[in-house]
């Protein structure tokens, strides 16, 4: 791949950032039980919920559309609260053009600052 132009990749750096935030409500929880089939609604946010905010960035932000996961690692510290702003960020960490992978710190934070989960992801880039 070394050979191969890919000026997509070639654009990406070493602490480039991605952020976004969002709120669930009860509302959506009632929608996610709907969707899970379950009976009753969680108390707080289910840990997938959070996970999945974490592939919509790594999808539509860093490095973005065509970017295939090989691996994610999540320690959750705390479970994030139903009604509360959750921000979410990755970082690239590591580039191996090479083999075209981005490696990328992970984090979710809730409304008070305290850590809800942080951890690690590897993605392939596709050019």
């Amino acid at each position: 791949m070394s050979e191969q132009q890919i000026p997509r990749f070639d654009a990406l750096a070493v602490d480039d950032r991605a952020t976004t935030t969002r709120c669930f409500t009860a509302a959506d929880m009632q929608r996610w039980c709907e969707t899970m089939a379950l009976a009753t609604a969680p108390s707080q946010v289910p840990e997938p919920l959070v996970a999945a905010l974490f592939s919509y960035l790594l999808g539509e932000k860093l490095p973005g559309h065509g970017t295939n996961y090989l691996k994610q690692d999540m320690q959750f510290e705390c479970m994030a609260r139903i009604g509360e702003t959750l921000t979410v960020e990755v970082c690239v960490s590591r580039l191996r053009r090479d083999k075209a992978l981005v490696d990328l710190d992970t984090t979710c934070t809730g409304s008070d600052g305290r850590m809800i989960c942080a951890g690690r992801a590897l993605v392939l880039f596709a050019c």
